[in-house]
């Protein structure tokens, strides 16, 4: 091998730049340069969390002080903030110490089992196998990637590729690996009560952004959590919390049970896979991947440590699981919903506890803990929400999650009234919404409809509800700051989704075939009409909205 690739010296992580020029960069030069990168691409979105968080180990390992006070770490954060950029001789440093582990091949390749190799005679997999948007073949027809052009792979894309999969790779029958002691009549199943999917898989990923990659990695760079026992569940400075690149053990082919991680760094670059990439002759591509099961860990009770997700506790996982206590569960994404549709269990403290993502208690912690308001600027941040959603017993990609929202810095202040009033805005929508769909249905019914259809006319009248509002609630959660009246900014916003959706109503009465005075049998209203669909219409509108103001 003439040339080994350095995922610390060689460019493989898409970035565009705060001058909107794009690259490809190192990550040496991704700390080097953070503050003028506004944020991290991918191949496709997922990758960036993924990405992020292998940056954010690497932050938590080369800042580490053993066991420093929660002082002493509001102190380090906020001289790295006003600084605007990272230290570079300690990274350089830390990056010295370790910079043999960031080999893509070799005897201790990066996030991968050197010699793995599948028992019987498959010698590995091909490189669409690691490529969450690679259909197979049958389907090549409505592909946006040609059939053929990924027998290989570049070694930048691999490497991106290499850190999705330990993430996000699915679940389902793998092909067993020499020195995996799990095999059951020749096939490897995720170990019973286990996550099968890669960590970020089964969670519902949320990170913070800020103007740029210097401040989202301060953002997220949660040095500790009030919520829980400073000690045991320690973020920054904890002894036991190694990523797999520092151990001195050579990893293991075989699959590995743990309960939890022994702390964020361990969360944010867990080993879910044993994969090893299989280059060509002169170790310029990937032609092929061995990929099984690794470390396993279970879904529930892992709030300490994972600090980018929501929470909640589950009564049917208490029974299921045979526990005492109900447990607590990540909130995963909705793929049919909007961000700010799922805003509740991000932002709110319920009667039973604060379960909102550790990042976000974070940030309220910035803003009243650490930063200085008449020093600092940081009154907006983005939350972006990221993951997969998967079918088949988890065995298939489905579709990926990737959206964003502006929020004032306020919105995450747990006692802030105009988080209440945000919930109930989108509850009164819903509600609206709904209203709407049973327009729709009272038309079709007084037109005598009896075709089958209306449910899924009723669906895509609700989804374009949505799409019209989606606008609206982004730039209303954009302004909604301290210099607005909860109350009143909520009812002018209520105000509008009720203009909006009666002109909704009013359209979609002006396409419809009904005459105004006919009639037919409805079943719970007895005889329906238009004019009675609408009168019914206008009611829920102002009982879930409020009446239009003047």
């Amino acid at each position: 091998m003439d040339r080994n690739f350095s995922l610390l010296d060689d460019g493989w992580i898409p970035v565009s730049y705060v001058d909107g020029h794009p690259d490809e960069v190192s990550l040496r030069r991704l700390f080097e340069d953070a503050w003028k990168i506004k944020e991290i691409r991918g191949d496709i979105p997922q990758q960036a969390i993924a990405i992020l968080r292998l940056a954010l180990g690497i932050l938590y390992r080369a800042y580490y002080v053993e066991n420093p006070s929660e002082e002493q770490m509001r102190d380090m954060w906020d001289d790295i903030f006003r600084i605007g950029h990272f230290d570079l001789d300690i990274l350089e440093d830390y990056f010295d110490e370790w910079g043999d582990r960031f080999f893509l091949f070799g005897d201790r390749p990066f996030f991968q089992v050197s010699g793995l190799e599948y028992v019987g005679q498959k010698p590995y997999d091909p490189v669409s196998e690691m490529i969450a948007d690679m259909p197979k073949p049958e389907k090549y027809l409505f592909a946006m990637r040609g059939l053929g052009t990924t027998d290989t792979l570049s070694l930048p894309e691999s490497a991106r590729w290499l850190v999705y999969l330990q993430s996000f790779d699915t679940a389902g029958i793998k092909t067993p690996v020499k020195g995996n002691t799990h095999i059951n009549k020749g096939k490897i199943y995720p170990l019973k009560g286990f996550l099968g999917t890669g960590w970020l898989g089964g969670v519902g990923g949320v990170y913070a952004e800020g103007a740029n990659l210097f401040e989202t990695l301060m953002l997220n760079w949660v040095l500790y959590d009030d919520r829980y026992d400073s000690e045991y569940y320690r973020l920054f400075g904890n002894t036991n919390d190694i990523p797999v690149w520092e151990k001195n053990e050579v990893p293991s082919a075989d699959m590995d049970d743990q309960n939890s991680f022994a702390g964020p760094v361990q969360a944010m670059t867990w080993q879910s896979r044993r994969i090893r990439l299989v280059p060509n002759e002169d170790c310029t591509r990937v032609i092929g991947v061995v990929n099984c099961y690794g470390d396993a860990v279970t879904q529930y009770n892992t709030d300490g440590f994972e600090k980018m997700t929501a929470w909640r506790r589950s009564i049917p996982q208490q029974k299921k699981l045979g526990l005492p206590v109900p447990p607590h569960m990540p909130v995963t994404h909705d793929a049919s919903k909007a961000l700010w549709r799922g805003l509740e269990p991000i932002l709110c403290v319920g009667d039973d506890g604060d379960f909102r993502p550790g990042i976000i208690r974070w940030l309220e912690e910035i803003r009243t803990e650490v930063l200085d308001s008449e020093e600092h600027v940081l009154n907006m941040v983005t939350i972006h929400a990221q993951g997969m959603t998967y079918g088949t017993q988890s065995s298939v990609f489905e579709t990926g999650i990737d959206d964003k929202l502006s929020l004032s810095m306020v919105m995450f202040r747990h006692d802030y009234a105009g988080i209440a009033a945000v919930v109930d805005v989108v509850k009164s929508t819903d509600k609206a919404v709904t209203a709407l769909t049973m327009f729709v249905r009272n038309l079709r019914s007084a037109a005598g409809d009896h075709s089958g259809k209306t449910q899924e006319i009723a669906d895509q009248i609700r989804e374009s509800a949505y799409a019209d509002l989606d606008l609206l609630f982004r730039d209303r959660l954009a302004n909604f700051d301290e210099s607005q009246d909860p109350v009143t900014y909520s009812n002018a916003w209520l105000d509008e989704v009720h203009r909006l959706l009666l002109t909704m109503g009013r359209d979609y009465l002006s396409q419809s075939p009904v005459p105004v005075f006919e009639e037919h049998e409805s079943g719970r209203f007895g005889v329906m009409s238009a004019a009675l669909a609408q009168l019914l219409f206008r009611g829920s509108l102002n009982k879930e909205l409020g009446r239009i103001s003047d």
